[in-house]
């Protein structure tokens, strides 16, 4: 069951290069819905808010960043169903200090969407981001 600091290989929609994805934010409750972000290569006009390197997370070889432009609501049942039916990969979960890390950029990076950075704050009223 998809749940913090969770992550899966899979692509953007419309594009076939799968991502490293994370959710930083537990499902709701009632609607199941969790922030998730992405990790992509590090590249000279990449948002710095958040850079992680090689012993960061097992996928992570070369600098990476989080891309929070793309930051988004997901429904963890799709989630899920995906796993379960192979579409989506499961990777290894991210570790606190790095998922804090994480989290903490999505509220400074001046890329992230309003409508997530106040989803994001509604989830820590509500105790789904530790």
């Amino acid at each position: 069951m998809a749940n913090l600091g969770n992550s899966w290989m899979l692509p953007k929609p419309g594009q076939e290069t799968e991502h490293l994805w994370v959710l930083i934010t537990r499902p709701d409750p009632a609607s199941r819905e969790a922030i998730m972000v992405n990790v992509t290569t590090q590249r000279p006009h990449s948002d710095n808010t958040t850079v992680l390197n090689r012993g960061d997370h097992p996928f992570i070889q070369r600098p990476s960043v989080v891309l929070y432009a793309d930051a988004r609501m997901v429904d963890t049942r799709l989630l899920d169903q995906a796993v379960a039916s192979g579409s989506f990969r499961a990777h290894t979960p991210f570790s606190g200090p790095v998922l804090e890390r994480i989290q903490a950029g999505l509220q400074t990076s001046p890329f992230t969407p309003k409508k997530i950075k106040d989803s994001y704050a509604k989830a820590v009223a509500a105790g789904l981001t530790g």
